[in-house]
């Protein structure tokens, strides 16, 4: 899979963007459950290809609020959203501090992202 794929398809399904808040929550959802995503998507899901991915949408808008205090609780405050850095360590909040994935949003997450 590549970043460009998966960038497409996410801005397909949710063509308004989120904010940042959702954004870090739908990464780490696809990051521990490739499940909902295509089958050609699911193949090299992997922590880079997600961090790549969410950095782009981030560069082109897509995900909203991006100086959002919610950065720091994920430990990502020292990469600008748009860097693969950022999104990596979003991704390394659940090994690091390991209460970051909202377990409600993300079911809701989840749930529009197979009915979109």
């Amino acid at each position: 899979m590549s970043a460009t794929g998966l960038v497409g398809y996410l801005e397909q399904r949710f063509p308004k963007g989120f904010p940042y808040d959702d954004a870090a929550q739908l990464c780490l959802h696809l990051y521990c459950t490739v499940g909902d995503l295509p089958e050609p998507l699911r193949e090299n899901a992997n922590k880079h290809t997600l961090a790549d991915t969410f950095a782009a949408l981030a560069k082109c808008g897509w995900v909203k609020d991006q100086d959002s205090s919610f950065q720091a609780a994920y430990g990502a405050n020292h990469h600008a959203v748009s860097d693969r850095g950022h999104w990596v360590e979003i991704i390394a909040s659940i090994f690091k501090k390991g209460n970051t994935v909202n377990e409600a949003r993300r079911k809701e997450l989840a749930l529009q992202l197979r009915n979109a």
